[in-house]
Formats: structure tokens, sequence, C-alpha cells
């Protein structure tokens, strides 16, 4: 990553900084996962609505400019240290 920040295509020749940001969608539940594919290429697939969970808090994230959204059954889950450290 560090070696396209002087990249022109990406840095509108030089005049803005290349930045990266990614978001992160945390949801728990259950998932069922498949080969999807032809012989030449084969993918995995995850079916679950608590996987279309995941991808709508990772699609809300961009909306509310933070790097990470958990459900509140994520944070359940997690230790009442890690908890602590959460936004609510």
């Amino acid at each position: 990553v560090l070696a396209y920040r002087a990249d022109n295509r990406l840095t509108a020749n030089g005049s803005q900084e290349y930045k990266l940001r990614m978001g992160f969608g945390l949801h728990a539940g259950w998932a069922i996962e498949g080969a999807v594919g032809s012989l030449q290429k084969v993918d995995a697939t995850y079916l679950s609505p608590h996987v279309n969970m995941a991808a709508r808090m990772e699609a809300a994230s961009r909306q509310f400019g933070v790097s990470i959204l958990m459900t509140e059954r994520f944070v359940e889950l997690m230790s009442p240290e890690a908890q602590e450290n959460c936004r609510k």
C-alpha cells in the first residue's frame, strides 16, 4: 500500500494524498458455507441472515464514518473488559 502513495494515477498527479479506508461490520450467528463456481474456478460463499446482517453493518459503517460497527449480539459475546472499550 505504501508504494501506491506516490503513484500519479491514484493521487491526481501528485496533488492529493492517497488514503485507504476500510470498514468492518461485526455480527455473530450461524452460517452455511458452500462452494460455487465451475471446474476452472471455485469460490466459497456463506449463506445466512447473519451474514447479511454483517454486510449491512459494514455498509452502515461508511454512512456513520466509523471503521468498525458491531451489533449488540456481537458485543454480548465479548469479555467485560472488551465491552468497556466499546462506545454505545
